[in-house]
């Protein structure tokens, strides 16, 4: 086994575990799911109610979808350039979904702190910066993982992959 392929299954590999494993977390139960849809009505706040609600239902599931056919097109190389594309955008839309979970953790912060007193404000302080520099980092994080969409949208998602339809289509 050539180092090229070591790199290219390490990629794939590290690639799909990044979309698959929060894909099945975020599904598993009741609670991930809804947690899930609560948080996509943080993007869309200029929505008024009950729209928000139904098109974040629909985000979410759009969301899920990119998520398990993108990572596992990448992962087993099927059409990966297609699957890539949908982590892309997928990927892109969350740099600014990490910035409505930041904004709306410093707002509810904000509120919160208007009834702690004493040391649970060093406490609730604590919280808040956790929580910005979370998603602060977690939306930073994105942009490499966009390069490394564009990446497998360029180039395939190299040997051993099962099938690239479209790349070979579009190469011709």
């Amino acid at each position: 086994m050539t180092l090229d392929l070591i790199g290219w299954f390490a990629v794939r590999l590290t690639m799909g575990y990044v979309y698959l494993f929060p894909f099945y977390l975020n599904i598993k139960d009741r609670a991930g799911r809804e947690a899930m849809v609560e948080s996509v009505c943080y993007m869309i706040p200029f929505v008024r109610e009950p729209w928000r609600s139904k098109l974040a239902v629909l985000f979410a599931i759009g969301s899920f979808g990119m998520m398990l056919f993108g990572g596992l097109s990448v992962l087993f190389g099927i059409e990966g350039r297609v699957g890539a594309l949908l982590l892309l955008v997928f990927t892109a839309i969350g740099v600014y979904w990490h910035k409505c979970q930041r904004d709306v953790a410093m707002s509810e912060a904000d509120k919160v702190a208007l009834t702690v007193s004493g040391s649970s404000k060093t406490d609730l302080t604590a919280l808040k910066t956790a929580a910005y520099v979370g998603h602060f980092s977690s939306g930073i994080k994105n942009w490499p993982l966009c390069g490394m969409c564009i990446a497998f949208v360029c180039w395939g998602t190299g040997p051993y992959s099962i099938s690239d339809w479209v790349g070979n289509y579009l190469l011709k």
